[in-house]
């Protein structure tokens, strides 16, 4: 293990060399297999864990001689690290090239919990016993104290218990606060209260958007006391933009908020969040590094994109690049992470190798514009890891930028990237459009002579009589008839439902036939769309999913609407409701298809004709299906409104039964064997 002694160059050096020789292909645990940490994760191109190159190679253990106690919170700068010594009331410094320890705030504070060092090396400790933080000058003089403000806007009620601080290039501290719901609290350099910054938004189940519509506001104030969570901690970067982590908030517990508090990446869907984060920061390259409480350390790009994960908790055996309790995690100019536990004590230091170093300069480069170089070091990185979603992405980017949309599109979908794919096919379809717009001017003029010439020797010599003759053939079948009917319910719905009443129209067998047309273009729409329009993997969907969500509900409508109809008065018997119900998607059926088609079509900046069509069919699907009931019960409108909400009441009811029994159903079992075991001994008495 390599000692303290050793100067940071010489840290660099082994570190490089070992990467090295994971570039080269030689396993890194043949080098050091007693401070191997737990592998390395990233996400591939169908969003799944898969295992890659070792991007961090954990070194030192740091504080081991010094007697820390329940440290709460680690910051490294300029060689030296700075740990928030909760239970000894003191801030803990050590420099990595002398090994000097010394020791601030011992006379001052009492259990600090965060702790940061700003532009001038002064340092800001968040006491949260105290209900202050404190800000020392580099020797330990107290410079400054930050308390509870005690203006009206602050609020009479709202905690103050500092739970971790930082401060900007202008002098402002930042402060979370335990308790606090309204965001960051905010002072001035001299310590006026300067407001809140950024803020968690509340969300609503899907009972409580039910509640807010029928309670009233006094139900709801007595009932509800929603209140958004409180940030847990914060980062800010060289920019001056600031971070923050939320426990138990699945979905965005990391947010990167812009000047006016907003986060930049809740538009992301690649994010990977967990429940229990801890601690965040931000490397030289803009990346953002979480650490959650069981030690899994999350490493992303400034967009939030995943990039690699590792560590994780120490069950067992205490393992060098394992940790029992995680709280805090810092980065130095380096790159290299400090990793504070608060059970064992410790700082575990990890080292970037060649391979986590390929990826940070080819990010880096991206961004300032170096494309070309970055698309070479992004192709040597799959070539060392085999899969990559950043690796496509990063690609992509670059053949982007070369204005090659071919090459970018197919790496943006490799990476998952719908955005990013959009933008590249529509530069593919304005080049294919401008390529070929004079072909197919010339050819749409072809076609229209060519259908009124044909026209024309038609009406003279019946050249199309014999195709004539055969659809006049097919629609002297019944059944045929009954599948083309659905053409004449879009324009007739009323007369068409009449005529079905009436057994005129329409057959058990056609509206068998229609369901299982409608279920193949359901199951298309869900899984068939193009890459664009489709976040649904059919690799893996199953089936028995897709029929339970499209043709179970039309089985437990047909079935609902019939036994209410039974006890309200309804006319219509359980084969005029199933059959209904079956031509009712005529729009479906004939329209949807167009719909699935254009996806193929269209970019994301035309998304909203998608939705247009696809809501238009639905709505026109649900006017059909009421007029049908209307008349096939011979309902007036609030009549088929009170059977329509019963029905619906009904099919709740059923799918809840449903559930209890299958949550019960191995005690039913249980059950049903002991009674048939019971009679059985008792028969052979």
């Amino acid at each position: 293990m390599i000692k303290t002694l050793v100067k940071r160059a010489t840290k660099s050096t082994i570190a490089a060399a070992l990467g090295i020789l994971l570039a080269l292909g030689f396993s890194t645990q043949s080098v050091r297999a007693e401070n191997a940490p737990a592998y390395t994760y990233t996400i591939s191109e169908d969003l799944k864990w898969v295992r890659t190159q070792d991007a961090y190679l954990n070194g030192e253990i740091l504080f081991r001689d010094i007697d820390l106690k329940k440290p709460e919170d680690i910051f490294v700068k300029d060689g030296r690290i700075y740990v928030a010594d909760t239970g000894n009331g003191r801030i803990t410094i050590k420099d990595l090239d002398t090994d000097e320890v010394t020791f601030i705030g011992e006379d001052t504070l009492s259990s600090p919990t965060g702790v940061y060092v700003d532009e001038e090396d002064n340092i800001i400790a968040a006491d949260y016993d105290l209900e202050q933080v404190v800000k020392f000058s580099p020797v330990g003089a107290v410079l400054k104290t930050y308390g509870r403000p005690d203006t009206p806007i602050f609020g009479k009620t709202t905690n103050f218990k500092p739970k971790k601080a930082l401060s900007d290039k202008k002098g402002n501290i930042y402060i979370v606060s335990e308790g606090t719901y309204d965001g960051i609290i905010q002072f001035s350099k001299e310590g006026e209260f300067l407001g809140y910054f950024g803020a968690n938004n509340t969300s609503k189940s899907l009972i409580e958007a039910i509640q807010d519509l029928v309670f009233t506001e006094a139900q709801k104030a007595k009932l509800f006391n929603r209140i958004p969570k409180s940030f847990y901690n914060l980062a800010i970067d060289k920019k001056g933009m600031t971070y923050t982590i939320t426990q138990g908030e699945r979905g965005h517990a990391i947010k990167k908020h812009n000047v006016s508090g907003s986060d930049i990446l809740a538009s992301n869907h690649v994010m990977i969040d967990e429940e229990n984060f801890v601690d965040i920061t931000v490397g030289t390259y803009g990346q953002i590094y979480a650490l959650t409480e069981t030690g899994l350390i999350y490493e992303y790009d400034s967009e939030g994109n995943l990039i690699f994960s590792f560590g994780g908790r120490a069950i067992s055996t205490e393992r060098n690049g394992l940790f029992t309790v995680g709280a805090g995690i810092a980065v130095d100019k380096d790159n290299y992470i400090y990793v504070l536990d608060k059970e064992r004590n410790v700082v575990q230091v990890f080292y970037p190798t060649v391979f986590a170093e390929m990826i940070h300069e080819a990010i880096s480069l991206f961004e300032i514009g170096k494309y070309l170089e970055s698309k070479d070091l992004w192709q040597q990185i799959l070539q060392l890891s085999g899969t990559s979603k950043i690796a496509y992405d990063g690609l992509g980017k670059a053949y982007f930028q070369e204005n090659d949309y071919k090459q970018a599109a197919e790496n943006f979908r490799l990476a998952q990237n719908r955005e990013d794919y959009s933008e590249s096919y529509w530069e593919i379809r304005n080049e294919w459009l401008q390529d070929n717009i004079a072909v197919m001017l010339i050819l749409l003029v072809l076609a229209a002579l060519i259908s009124k010439v044909l026209k024309k020797i038609d009406s003279k010599k019946g050249i199309f009589n014999p195709i004539r003759g055969l659809k006049a053939k097919l629609k002297e079948n019944r059944l045929v008839r009954d599948l083309l009917y659905l053409k004449r319910v879009l324009r007739h719905p009323i007369d068409c439902m009449y005529e079905i009443r009436k057994d005129r129209q329409g057959s058990t067998l056609a509206a068998t036939i229609i369901y299982a047309g409608a279920f193949i273009i359901f199951t298309i729409n869900y899984i068939g769309r193009s890459f664009i329009f489709n976040y649904v993997d059919a690799r893996n969907i199953s089936y028995f999913y897709i029929i339970s969500i499209s043709l179970l509900p039309v089985a437990l409508w047909a079935g609902a609407n019939y036994m209410v109809s039974s006890i309200n008065d309804g006319e219509g018997r359980f084969k005029d409701v199933y059959t209904a119900t079956a031509y009712s998607l005529a729009p479906f059926i004939i329209l949807m298809p167009f719909v699935i088609a254009l996806t193929y079509v269209l970019t994301l900046n035309e998304a909203f004709i998608i939705e247009l069509a696809s809501l238009i069919i639905w709505v026109w699907c649900g006017v059909i299906l009421f007029l049908g009931l209307k008349e096939i019960h011979n309902y007036e409108v609030g009549e088929v409104i009170k059977s329509i909400i019963l029905s619906l009441f009904l099919i709740l009811v059923g799918i809840i039964c449903f559930s209890i029994v299958y949550m019960l159903w191995d005690q039913l079992m249980e059950f049903v064997y002991s009674v048939l075991r019971e009679v059985a001994y008792n028969a052979r008495k």
